[in-house]
């Protein structure tokens, strides 16, 4: 005798043999394991100290945010997200998602059981924490051979969340569609010679996320994260004055560009432009106008 479980995770069907297996395997599904997609980060003289790359090839696919949810989520935390710490958030509520998937499959299977009394402990606890899922896809599809399939979907949507959580692949603080794949066959392409030898290497489709983030351009680089690296990490403000000079976005901390400022104006008068605001205030104008900071800014102790 045989037995056929739909597994709503993996969407297939499992074949349960009673010679093999006992009922527990019923009340007790087996799950996958966590197993995002593998993402690397490297920097580069060329590319900078932001790159990424995520593996497009192999027993996982990566699922993206659409862009203008990944947007709303890098403004709404000031554009400093944390990777790898988004990355254990993610496993925590993979596992806690696909904990609760067994347990509506637990719960579920009990219908077809009239021995158990739902009512009582332990089926009690395990009533109330599933059947108001369970119970909100009843009436909802139409009834076959009696049958109401409701909760069946309601598993496979189930399933498929945990899937698409497991599949989740975070670009920060690039935006998704900012990636571009590419294949062994065509990383002899990529204008950068260090970066195409590496991928190579590596011998496997990938999409990679490299040089100035488009939100960048887009807003303001927060102060907290410039103050940041001024003073912990200046090597990333030197590159990003170096080769981003013409994009008008300022780099230096708020601090720096308000004494830049103040220093400025006690060398000279000539300067016609009103700031309205410290925030408008360009690194790249300061720099030009008063030619206060070299490139070798770095060394310069004010």
């Amino acid at each position: 005798m045989t037995m056929t479980a739909f597994d709503a995770l993996n969407s297939v069907s499992q074949i349960v043999s009673a010679g093999d297996k006992d009922y527990s395997y019923i009340f007790k599904p087996e799950g996958t394991v966590f197993n995002p997609p593998l993402m690397y980060f490297y920097t580069d003289p060329i590319d900078g100290f932001f790159n990424l790359f995520i593996v497009e090839s192999g027993p996982t696919d990566p699922a993206y945010l659409p862009d203008w949810l990944s947007e709303a989520f890098q403004v709404i935390c000031n554009q400093q997200v944390n990777v790898l710490l988004l990355r254990e958030v993610q496993e925590w509520a993979y596992e806690m998602l696909k904990i609760f998937k067994n347990l509506c499959q637990m719960r579920a299977a009990l219908w077809w059981w009239l021995m158990f009394n739902p009512y009582q402990q332990p089926f009690n606890t395990l009533r109330v924490l599933t059947e108001w899922y369970l119970t909100a896809f009843t009436g909802v599809f139409p009834v076959l051979v009696g049958i109401d399939i409701g909760p069946t979907i309601g598993l496979a949507l189930l399933g498929n969340g945990v899937d698409v959580l497991g599949r989740l692949a975070f670009t920060m603080p690039y935006l998704p569609t900012e990636g571009k794949v590419y294949s062994p066959e065509n990383f002899a392409t990529i204008d950068n010679p260090d970066l195409a030898e590496m991928l190579t290497e590596y011998g496997r489709t990938v999409r990679v996320f490299r040089q100035f983030p488009e939100l960048w351009n887009k807003y303001p680089i927060p102060n907290s994260l410039r103050e940041e690296w001024y003073t912990n990490k200046p090597e990333i403000t030197e590159y990003l004055i170096k080769n981003y000079y013409s994009q008008n976005i300022d780099f230096l901390p708020d601090r720096l560009l308000k004494e830049l400022y103040e220093k400025g104006n006690t060398v000279t008068d000539s300067l016609s432009v009103s700031f309205n605001s410290l925030e408008s205030l360009s690194t790249n104008l300061v720099c030009w106008a008063h030619n206060l900071v070299p490139i070798d800014f770095i060394h310069v102790n004010f």
